[in-house]
């Protein structure tokens, strides 16, 4: 095994990690579960796995699947398959069947690692001496899951080039560096988990939850136990911690900085987590359909990291737009759209970008830039609704649902939560002679295969749906109806 490559080199994961192993090998790496890797100790690891996924039959241009929690395998594979040539298709360990079949079939995944078969890969063997690679920046290293914020979850085709300029400006903006112990709180197979492995290629170490499901308490005794200068998450998690009776005993002096992405972090939970914990609290913004746009800083004052998503990156051109697709005036809200490098540039095995006509990539989000540069995002064009930081399609819930002999006709929206931000309500038309209740429902949607975070947690039967002059499903007036 060589670790004589002391200089990372740009689109090459591998390299970050043998540089780090060559100047700081017995530094810690990964902490997991008690379990702690080193630099040295991480790199045989890896291309120990490297070995053995090639000896599984994987060769360049593969995909291979990954369906694992907050482990220290999962980190060391999402550097073993890109090394080798192959691409990596992450899969959160909750998607239901229905979408983890989608997204097998859409990928073409040659090989798939669940729990059983991470196990049963050989992570001490005999290392893989190459050949590695290339560095590519138009390689396509990643592939992943899109929210579905357009129908059904699409893949995203992440090159290696669009992970290193995420990389390079999220690290550099929260000053990540090997004095840092970043805690993921969520899935880093996707969304915001997924962005806290960065700091690995910085020299700051990763902790993992370890545990599949997210636990305030456990969350903050790890925090405390592993001294974490840097938590992750999406607001319901923040707001969990908050709200934990664990918190006022629970030591976070070595907490620099708690991150939150996946829907807006309400300013009263960012100010009261920060004045408690004494740690600067702030979001950033993107969406795996379009790209990263903006990421804050700990310098920044307290009020734009309580009301703001930060600045945009320095690679990215941002726009924002009238319905029409003219600019707004500077300050006015508009929809946030954005370009450049950061934007995949095709949806994997389609010849489809997230592109629109307009020549922008469009979030489907409102906001307005403030005078000092500070991106706002006020609202959402589309009608998703975001769960504990996940979104969730209405169209694609409420087509399975109308597979069901109960259902004649469905609407469903968001209402409002405090604990997730908003719950998916369903609002039923029953099908002649049927009565369904809310198990009926959710026990179809099982059946279905439909990722429970999905599910409708209430349910209205009416009569008919309501429709609005255009002759379109009157969501708006079933929103303030499930918010009543």
């Amino acid at each position: 095994m060589s670790t004589t490559a002391a200089k990372p080199i740009p689109y090459d994961a591998l390299s970050y990690l043998r540089a780090n192993a060559a100047v700081r090998g017995d530094a810690l790496a990964v902490h997991d579960d008690g379990e702690e890797l080193s630099f040295d100790a991480l790199l045989r690891a890896v291309l120990s796995l490297a070995a053995d996924v090639r000896r599984r039959g994987v060769e360049p241009g593969d995909v291979v699947a990954v369906a694992l929690p907050n482990v220290w395998r999962y980190v060391a594979l999402e550097i073993a398959v890109p090394a080798i040539g192959a691409t990596l298709l992450p899969l959160p360990i909750s998607l239901g069947r229905m979408e983890t079949e989608h997204a097998l079939e859409g990928s073409g995944a040659k090989l798939v690692i669940g729990e059983r078969e991470a196990a049963e890969l050989d992570a001490d063997g005999e290392p893989d001496d190459g050949p590695f690679a290339e560095p590519d920046p138009d390689r396509v290293v990643q592939i992943a899951l899109t929210s579905g914020t357009t129908g059904r979850s699409k893949l995203a085709g992440l090159t290696a080039r669009l992970k290193q300029l995420t990389f390079e400006g999220f690290t550099s903006r929260l000053g990540f560096g090997p004095d840092d112990r970043m805690l993921p709180l969520s899935p880093i197979t996707q969304g915001a988990g997924e962005m806290c492995l960065y700091a690995l290629r910085t020299g700051a170490a990763l902790v993992m939850s370890h545990d599949a499901r997210f636990d305030a308490e456990r969350s903050l005794a790890l925090a405390e136990r592993t001294r974490t200068t840097v938590l992750g998450g999406v607001p319901t998690m923040v707001a969990r911690m908050l709200h934990s009776p664990a918190l006022d005993s629970t030591d976070l002096s070595s907490l620099r900085a708690t991150i939150s992405a996946g829907a807006p972090l309400p300013e009263p939970v960012a100010r009261e987590w920060e004045e408690r914990t004494g740690a600067p609290t702030f979001s950033f913004y993107g969406a795996m359909d379009v790209g990263q746009l903006a990421v804050p800083s700990p310098d920044d004052p307290a009020e734009k990291r309580w009301t703001t998503v930060g600045r945009p990156h320095d690679r990215a051109e941002l726009l924002i737009c009238n319905p029409d697709g003219s600019a707004v005036e500077p300050g006015e809200e508009g929809e946030i759209c954005m370009r450049g490098p950061l934007v995949q540039e095709r949806y994997w095995g389609e010849d489809e970008t997230p592109y629109s006509d307009d020549g922008w990539a469009h979030f489907g989000d409102l906001g307005r830039l403030d005078e000092d540069g500070y991106l706002h995002v006020t609202g959402r064009v589309k009608d998703t609704i975001i769960r504990g930081g996940s979104n969730i399609n209405p169209f694609e819930v409420e087509d399975v649902l109308r597979g069901s002999a109960a259902v004649q006709d469905v609407c469903v929206v968001g209402r409002p939560d405090e604990d997730l931000g908003e719950r998916a309500v369903a609002f039923v038309v029953p099908a002649p002679g049927s009565e369904p209740t809310l198990d009926d429902l959710t026990a179809h949607l099982e059946e279905a295969g439909l990722t429970r975070y999905k599910w409708p947690e209430a349910l209205h039967l009416l009569d008919a749906l309501p429709h609005g002059a255009t002759g379109k499903v009157d969501r708006k007036g079933l929103r303030e109806q499930a918010k009543s």
